[in-house]
């Protein structure tokens, strides 16, 4: 997953016009996890090699790194959500990287020194970003990838890596991989949860061993060719029986996720009404606030929770969206442990505020905002400054949100047909009272 950015970051993604100082536009978190297919976890997680080629830096000198490091630690002194910057002294801690900056033998070293700094307040959401990685996740942000890979989106787990999206037409689609795949070796070196996942790029033509379980299937090995991988992440959508629609958003990220969301809706409810819809968020690492924002216009309106920093506090509101108005169509949550930041968010705010039922497991606790600082060079850094509160005053930080139906398995390791925490859903909402 790409590491996130200071220097200008644009209002938007969607329309990129950098401006010096703090970037106006928020995110509750960042990145998602680009394995050789994209990243996200959104999550955290290490930056693969660039899909296309970056330039190659030059050297900084020690002017501009003196300059870097200083707005660097002033940023986070000036801006940081937490006071008490969580029990670090952070002049200390600026005394301490600052003969590590001065000895720096190359950017590298250098630009490591910075993202340790900036790693020592602890936090899932704040970081720095060398261009390299700031790069990578301008791209992802698009939801679009290019490079030469096997062309899947993974995420993280603890044994292995879970096949999240596998791209259409890709070599990994090519070979018969599916979503719910788990690669748990790749040519027969095990992939643990902090394996980044490089080793499936290389050379055009070459051939990767993979090791792969299926739910309810024996493991076996697969050999894909690698090849140019052309990818974009989608919303995926199936209707169920009962008319129940089934809708999974597997990333906030993607800068056209709201539109891309709304079309789906679109498409599905111009087929026939839906009895209920299910809203799978399990794997969402959270992303963009307008992509927040424009989801949640299906299914209610107004206020709905109210940001805070240190001084001030504004409210989240939710405004009419363009496509289906769903309010009203009974709605089930799918959540668990790595749904994320605005993720979370947006499963409290149905939960309070559209009466959806929340199923699954507790989810991440992780929901400050973050804002980017576009730095000199094409550095950046990732600042957590807003804190997210329910209109009934209830924080979601370091608690996440509670499902109403606690269904805490593995669903991964089930197919969809056999998935618990899916036929929980169903049956609330086939359920007496739950039918339109």
């Amino acid at each position: 997953m790409p590491a996130a950015t200071v220097s200008v970051l644009p209002t938007s993604p969607r329309t990129a016009t950098p401006q010096r100082t703090a970037t106006i536009q928020p995110t509750a978190t960042l990145a998602p996890t680009a394995t050789p297919s994209a990243t996200p976890t959104a999550s955290t997680t290490s930056t693969p090699e660039p899909p296309t080629a970056i330039p190659t830096p030059t050297l900084i000198g020690v002017s501009q790194r003196d300059q870097l490091f200083e707005e660097t630690w002033r940023i986070v002194k000036d801006h940081y959500l937490y006071r008490d910057f969580r029990g670090q002294d952070w002049n200390s801690i600026r005394d301490e990287f600052a003969p590590r900056v001065e000895a720096a033998a190359n950017n590298e070293e250098f630009y490591a020194a910075l993202a340790d700094m900036v790693g020592r307040l602890n936090d899932d959401h704040s970081r720095f970003l060398a261009p390299s990685d700031a790069s990578v996740e301008d791209a992802l942000s698009t939801g679009r990838e290019a490079y030469v890979g096997i062309g899947v989106l993974l995420v993280p787990r603890t044994e292995g890596a879970l096949v999240q999206e596998v791209f259409p037409d890709g070599p990994a689609a090519r070979a018969g991989l599916l979503p719910r795949d788990r690669i748990v070796a790749i040519d027969g070196a095990p992939f643990d949860s902090l394996d980044d996942g490089s080793d499936l790029y290389g050379p055009e033509g070459s051939p990767v061993r993979l090791t792969v379980v299926r739910p309810g299937e024996s493991t076996r090995d697969v050999v894909v060719t690698r090849a140019a991988v052309q990818g974009r992440v989608v919303p995926s959508t199936r209707r169920l029986r009962n008319d129940i629609g089934y809708l999974k958003v597997p990333t906030f990220w993607v800068n056209d996720m709201d539109v891309q969301v709304s079309g789906a809706l679109t498409d599905m409810v111009a087929e026939s009404p839906l009895n209920g819809l299910i809203l799978d968020l399990r794997g969402n690492p959270g992303g963009w606030n307008y992509v927040l924002t424009g989801i949640l216009g299906h299914f209610t309106r107004g206020q709905v929770g109210i940001f805070f920093d240190q001084k001030t506090t504004k409210p989240l509101l939710v405004t009419e969206n363009a496509g289906p108005d769903m309010r009203g169509t009974p709605l089930v949550v799918l959540v668990d442990h790595s749904t994320a930041s605005y993720a979370e968010v947006m499963a409290a705010v149905l939960q309070r505020e559209a009466g959806a039922r929340v199923v699954g497991a507790p989810t991440a606790g992780n929901t400050e905002t973050i804002y980017a600082y576009e730095l000199a060079g094409g550095a950046r850094l990732w600042v957590a400054q807003e804190g997210f509160k329910l209109l009934n005053g209830q924080n979601l930080e370091g608690r996440g949100v509670q499902p109403n139906s606690v269904v805490n398995v593995d669903w991964a390791t089930y197919s969809e047909d056999d998935d618990p925490q899916i036929l929980e859903a169903r049956r609330l909402l086939t359920a007496a009272g739950l039918n339109p």
